[in-house]
């Protein structure tokens, strides 16, 4: 196992076959979070090492490989192809984008035209081998392999020669006999490369002309990559073996996990010091973070971005080893002995640690407010980023599980983001103003990390899409939440609270999407009405899933039988004898009015 970079990884004649019982390709710029927006992300994450200037190597993963048996530099790909597949986007990308200059359609110095050629050819020894056997063949590095199904080597070749993202009408006649789900993988390779070609061109033009620092920057841009991406290869003499160690990778880390070997890092350094300190207890050290914190294997990643704000470059614990020695902070400072040292860092990371825990167990947060926002940041997704962020947050503002107007504040503003880019169809989510508030924040710069978050929300863009439609039913759950929790806050000194069960609930429509024949929702409400009311927040609630199933579609006198057995006083309210139009009018101001409080934009 070693760290490849990636001018190794596409090496002279290297092809890499992506076997036929291979997912397809599946990574998407579409999503609102890492889970179907890893192109965005990748993106962000690479171009943000290549801007800070990063020393060392960005570490883009591992891939699993088995050395073909006939040909010395062919390797079947077992795991990996998704990151292999998407690199290779990116560097065919910044041709794509050098041809749609070279053809005019954005102007640049004609000096440069000898200059942008080098860069194409450069690009094209990347991802093209090149063999001449009487003439010259140009073969892809990256070959999918033929199923019984469809061909997407084929889509890749034109994908990677740049040529236009057909129309859904072109399809069937460009790749013939496809089924929906086919025509949407083919889609994808052309969307993310088009997407990886609109940020070349968002980064590398100046004033829509690609001058001539815009070359150097991109000539620059493209070493990067081909000398600080590097991979984990691990090469596999069969099947078998290939497939243990791909097991071991995706369900239990590698044979030692960060935690692991961070384990055996603290033990081993308090070791060192029992000659001058006897009464250290290593083990017992260790056990009270295990023991008494949400000590996860994701917390060693997290407090490593949290700390360098960026992303890990080659693991966890091999960043958090570099923190540690190289940074110019406290544990660097040679006037420390090394008992304060260890004990020094051992007190920061428990600190640290603590503030996981909050995060991780909303419920442990004593102030309602907080909790209740850690709560609904919790479900909205990209975890990772919000995780590393919060550490951040909560290291700087020192919290103490208490009331704390800063943070609350703060809390409101990323909410604010978070939701303007779930409910925006033209937003991505983005980690680049993530990291850089992490950053500020470390350098205890609140104010402005504050500020660099709120300026990408349009306050009254946000307002507007609130109380507009929402079709997509996991964002109107969370939207329904926030206004649950909101009503629990007013009400905290009632002599009963209530606790909403997130992962229980499902979201009802009380104007069933298609309603019963002849319902009270056809004789009494319009069909003006419905249209636009269905998928407002006013005719939505929450309930368990078998009561949400069982009130179905039916007429609002038998849907309310199950509203009943719900003790749940949101969507108790709504029992009446009879349900008009201008109840549920009512009930969605009440709710974005409540919203539009709770995140603090009503003025």
């Amino acid at each position: 196992m070693e760290y490849t970079a990636l001018t190794d990884v596409f090496g002279e004649k290297l092809t890499y076959s992506i076997p036929p019982y291979q997912r397809p390709y599946s990574w998407d710029c579409i999503g609102k979070s890492e889970k179907n927006n890893q192109i965005n992300i990748m993106w962000d994450d690479i171009y943000n090492f290549f801007q800070d200037k990063h020393k060392g190597l960005y570490f883009m993963g591992s891939m699993v490989l088995i050395p073909n048996k006939l040909e010395e530099r062919l390797f079947e790909v077992i795991d990996g192809q998704q990151r292999l597949t998407s690199i290779t986007l990116l560097i065919v990308a910044m041709k794509c984008f050098l041809k749609k200059i070279k053809s005019k359609t954005i102007y640049y110095d004609i000096k440069l035209d000898e200059f942008i050629d080098e860069i194409i050819r450069d690009v094209e020894k990347v991802v093209f081998n090149k063999e001449f056997k009487g003439v010259i063949e140009i073969k892809k590095k990256v070959k999918i392999e033929k199923s019984a199904e469809f061909d997407y080597d084929v889509v890749l070749e034109n994908v990677l020669e740049c040529s236009e993202k057909p129309q859904n009408k072109e399809l069937k006649t460009k790749y013939k006999f496809v089924t929906e789900e086919q025509k949407k993988i083919i889609l994808r390779y052309y969307k993310n490369r088009i997407y990886f070609e609109d940020r070349i061109e968002e980064n590398f033009l100046t004033n829509n002309k690609f001058t001539e620092n815009d070359f150097i920057k991109l000539n620059n841009f493209l070493d990067f990559l081909k000398t600080k991406i590097s991979f984990v290869i691990i090469k596999a003499k069969n099947f078998e073996f290939a497939y243990r160690i791909f097991e071991t990778l995706n369900n239990r880390g590698l044979p030692l996990s960060n935690k692991d070997l961070f384990r055996n890092f603290m033990i081993e350094q308090f070791d060192a010091i029992k000659i001058e300190k006897p009464d250290t207890d290593p083990i017992k050290k260790w056990n009270d973070l295990d023991t008494n914190f949400e000590l996860k294997e994701d917390f060693i990643g997290r407090w490593v971005e949290s700390k360098k704000g960026g992303q890990q470059k080659l693991s966890a614990f091999n960043d958090l080893k570099e923190i540690i020695y190289n940074s110019d902070n406290f544990y660097k400072d040679d006037k420390l002995n090394k008992i304060k040292k260890i004990e020094f860092l051992y007190n920061d990371f428990k600190k640290d640690l603590s503030y996981y825990t909050l995060i991780n167990k909303p419920e442990l947060i004593d102030n309602i407010e907080i909790r209740n926002r850690v709560l609904f940041l919790e479900n909205c997704g990209n975890n990772r980023y919000t995780t590393n962020l919060l550490i951040s947050l909560f290291r700087h503002l020192k919290y103490e599980s208490d009331e704390n107007s800063n943070l609350n504040d703060f809390l409101k503003i990323y909410e604010q983001f978070v939701l303007h880019t779930l409910l925006h169809s033209g937003k991505r989510f983005s980690s680049s103003p993530i990291y850089k508030a992490i950053n500020l924040l470390n350098k205890n710069r609140f104010n402005e990390a504050k500020k660099e978050i709120s300026d990408k929300t349009n306050i009254n863009e946000l307002k507007s899409l609130i109380d507009d439609k929402i079709t997509d039913n996991s964002t109107a759950k969370l939207l329904i939440s926030k206004y649950i929790w909101h009503l629990q806050l007013i009400n905290k000194d009632d002599v009963i609270s209530q606790i909403l069960y997130y992962n229980k609930a499902t979201l009802e429509h009380i104007i069933p999407q298609k309603p019963e024949i002849n319902s009270n929702w056809e004789n009494e409400f319009s069909v003006n009405f419905r249209n636009k009311y269905i998928y407002k927040l006013g005719n939505m609630t929450l309930l368990s899933l078998a009561l949400n199933a069982s009130a179905n579609n039916h007429d609002f006198s038998k849907k309310k039988m199950y509203y009943e057995k719900t003790n749940l006083a949101f969507t108790k309210d709504i029992i009446k004898d009879e349900i008009s139009e201008k109840d549920i009018e009512t009930r969605h101001e009440n709710i974005i009015e409540g919203i539009y409080t709770d995140l603090g934009i009503n003025s």
